[in-house]
């Protein structure tokens, strides 16, 4: 009686080492919420990865909610030799009456509202006869093909780019104060000057000239004119988004000087000291400089084309990513 009892309670300990805890199903249920954002964002691999330590805190254990996105993350990463073999074993070994739940999390099933057993079902032969038939290698390079075709037609070109971001004119100003007496009384006038800039085309396509004048009652008239380069934004391969833009690279000020008939001063006093021709053709030659001839978010406007779930994980097999790559560079478009 004695060696039962202590068999028994063997076995007891042994069972407490080896059963499931409540930490344990927290921490798989913490593990499958991640798989879930991961399989919804379309990072498949990253879900696998997840479930995998989901089940591994399971304790051997699994449930129809981690079988079902085991299954469909395989799938979509065309791993359909794998995902055919798990899902004869879902309707073989009948998850169904699996009693392992999760805890304080939503299932993918609930979140999406699908029913597994019926999309598995409406899914098997696809997923059989694509794992007995490899999938042909002009179907990946056709696969390529479309996404090189989508960023190319939805690619934004340079001609758009101007149409919405250019400023056809803009304009600068310069201020100062000339000194007058009336009734013996000396004064302060206050004048602005204006510099109204006008846009031109040129036969470069990347270049257009803005042109104008400034005159004022102490400024003889002096022509402006500026020549204002744009350059495209290199391009970018990412394995989520393809993206490029266009900026404004550099302005040259190609003529244009101040010269003044009359002396004047700054304007905070009637002490304040003199300005000088040099002073307003530099300060107006910096302005020209750093000054924006877009719309303020066109200085340096960068677009993305984002892939869709099914293309990153297209992207994320084999070597398609280097595919794609090499795919656009023979197109220009990296």
């Amino acid at each position: 009686m004695r060696k039962v009892l202590l068999l028994f309670f063997a076995l007891f300990q042994v069972s407490i080492f080896y059963s499931q805890t409540y930490i344990d199903v927290i921490r798989a249920s913490s593990y499958y919420s991640n798989a879930v954002t991961n399989y919804t964002n379309g990072e498949y691999q990253n879900a696998l990865q997840n479930l995998q330590l989901s089940e591994k805190n399971l304790k051997g254990n699994t449930n129809r909610d981690l079988e079902y996105l085991k299954i469909m993350s395989n799938y979509q990463l065309g791993n359909y030799k794998k995902a055919y073999n798990l899902v004869t074993l879902y309707f073989q070994d009948d998850f169904l009456l699996r009693s392992k739940a999760f805890k304080n999390v939503t299932s993918y099933g609930t979140l999406k509202g699908i029913n597994y057993e019926e999309h598995l079902t409406t899914m098997f032969v696809s997923i059989e006869e694509k794992s007995t038939n490899n999938e042909p290698k002009e179907k990946t390079s056709n696969h390529i093909e479309n996404i090189v075709k989508r960023i190319s037609t939805k690619k934004v070109s340079f001609d758009d780019y101007i149409k919405n971001g250019l400023l056809p004119r803009t304009t600068e100003e310069i201020a100062y104060c000339t000194r007058e007496y009336t009734n013996d009384s000396l004064k302060r006038v206050y004048e602005n000057n204006f510099l109204t800039l006008i846009m031109s085309k040129t036969r470069n396509k990347y270049t257009f000239n803005y042109a104008g004048s400034i005159n004022g009652k102490a400024i003889t008239k002096s022509d402006y004119k500026v020549e204002v380069t744009f350059a495209p934004i290199r391009a970018e391969l990412q394995n989520d988004f393809y993206s490029y833009g266009f900026q404004q690279s550099n302005v040259k000020q190609l003529s244009g000087k101040i010269s003044l008939t009359k002396t004047v001063y700054q304007c905070y006093s009637l002490n304040a000291p003199k300005y000088s021709s040099t002073h307003f053709s530099n300060y107006l030659a910096k302005q020209l400089k750093n000054k924006s001839f877009t719309k303020r978010e066109f200085t340096k406007r960068i677009y993305k084309i984002s892939f869709t779930p099914e293309e990153k994980a297209f992207l994320q097999k084999d070597n398609n990513l280097s595919k794609l790559n090499l795919a656009l560079k023979s197109k220009g478009l990296l």
